[in-house]
């Protein structure tokens, strides 16, 4: 389904037998296929990091708008994450495609997006603990492939169906995720994309789970108007636009923003707050008038759905042939092709910021790329942050 660097994204079936079919697998039922992500061992640098990816996974299972986790399990030369099969594609080629025929998400879809969307982070945050860290518009995929094309005959009934699509969406790709502090409710770290990272990420050596929340309203207006709100000449330019986000705030005077719902400027303004003191929560945000408009008062806060947990991050040394359990491993996940995200992430080191290339977003040539080099991008990805944290 999918390649990268480090990693393939299989469609793989079941092997548990049907039984009233005299033992032989049942092709034709609907819920034995899912998603399999392979990376070889050879090119895992951080094992501690990709156990803390499968273990928050694992605690995000069962949210309709998460990333439904199955299992892991490692072979000798490879580890696998198994996970619900998504084949409705990325928020980035539905963008795409809509911007090829010049048109938008229509608004009410969009708020109910945006909704669900707080509804998985506000239980991230308040209930299992978890800031993402990574959201953009590759990061989040629909369960059912639109219907965009011009040539569909009954018009009202695709606009219905892709209505429903469209809020299927869902929360991919743990890698960057981590645990919340309990005693802090701080996370530490400066990773993540700089079209979409939150201005405390790059100036702060702690910051707080309303990082997510500023990276939903880039999500937003990115949905809302098909363009970044900070997107300077160079992505240099842009960590510069986000660090100083008071004096560079994103604009709305286009004709699309003249002509959109107040109430979903608004919305954009008050996640894109710098301070994020004064930002909403996840749950703060759901409250919005503009969502209320379109979806009525939020629901209560879910309680905890998966009460297994079966994986726990505990001190490691740093060796790639270090088992994450005694009988489950975890793996990276793949990058996609995209132009809206950024192709490299940041970390910082004093007051400079160093960019640093992500994993690559399109398939690798072996010829060129040795194994060495392999693991020490991938090491590059992650931050240094919490190496004297006990887990």
């Amino acid at each position: 389904m999918g390649e990268g660097c480090f990693g393939t994204v299989h469609k793989v079936r079941s092997r548990i037998r049907n039984r009233s079919k005299g033992g032989f697998f049942n092709r034709n039922q609907g819920n034995n296929a899912f998603a399999c992500k392979t990376i070889p061992r050879a090119k895992v640098e951080d094992i501690r990091m990709l156990k803390e990816e499968c273990s928050n996974l694992e605690d995000a299972k069962g949210h309709p708008h998460l990333l439904d986790f199955e299992e892991t399990f490692e072979g000798d030369e490879a580890v696998h994450i198994i996970s619900e099969l998504l084949e409705g594609g990325e928020l980035h080629g539905a963008i795409v495609e809509l911007s090829k025929r010049q048109a938008y998400i229509p608004d009410d879809d969009a708020a109910w997006m945006v909704r669900n969307i707080l509804d998985a982070l506000s239980y991230c945050h308040d209930v299992i603990g978890i800031v993402h860290r990574d959201l953009k518009a590759s990061n989040f995929m629909f369960k059912r492939k639109l219907d965009l094309s011009a040539k569909s005959r009954n018009i009202e009934d695709v606009k219905r169906r892709n209505s429903e699509k469209l809020r299927e969406i869902k929360i991919i790709d743990f890698g960057l995720s981590t645990k919340i502090d309990p005693e802090t409710n701080k996370v530490e770290g400066c990773l993540g994309t700089p079209y979409y990272v939150a201005p405390e990420v790059l100036s702060e050596e702690f910051y707080d789970s309303k990082c997510d929340v500023w990276s939903v309203g880039v999500i937003t207006y990115l949905i809302l108007s098909k363009q970044l709100p900070f997107l300077g000449k160079t992505e240099e330019a842009t960590l510069d636009m986000v660090r100083n986000a008071e004096k560079h705030p994103p604009k709305f005077d286009s004709m699309r923003w003249i002509t959109m719902d107040p109430l979903a400027v608004d919305f954009c303004r008050k996640l894109l707050q710098p301070d994020p003191s004064k930002r909403p929560t996840a749950r703060e945000a759901m409250s919005h008038p503009w969502i209320v408009k379109h979806c009525g008062q939020p629901p209560p806060q879910r309680s905890r759905i998966n009460q297994e947990h079966s994986i726990v991050v505990s001190p490691t040394k740093n060796d790639a042939r270090t088992p994450l359990s005694e009988d489950s491993l975890t793996v990276a996940s793949v990058a996609s092709n995209e132009t809206f995200d950024s192709l490299r992430s940041t970390t910082m080191e004093g007051n400079k910021t160093f960019l640093m290339e992500s994993i690559p977003e399109q398939p690798c040539n072996d010829s060129t790329r040795s194994n060495k080099d392999v693991k020490s991008l991938l090491k590059r990805v992650f931050s240094p942050g919490k190496k004297n944290r006990s887990m």
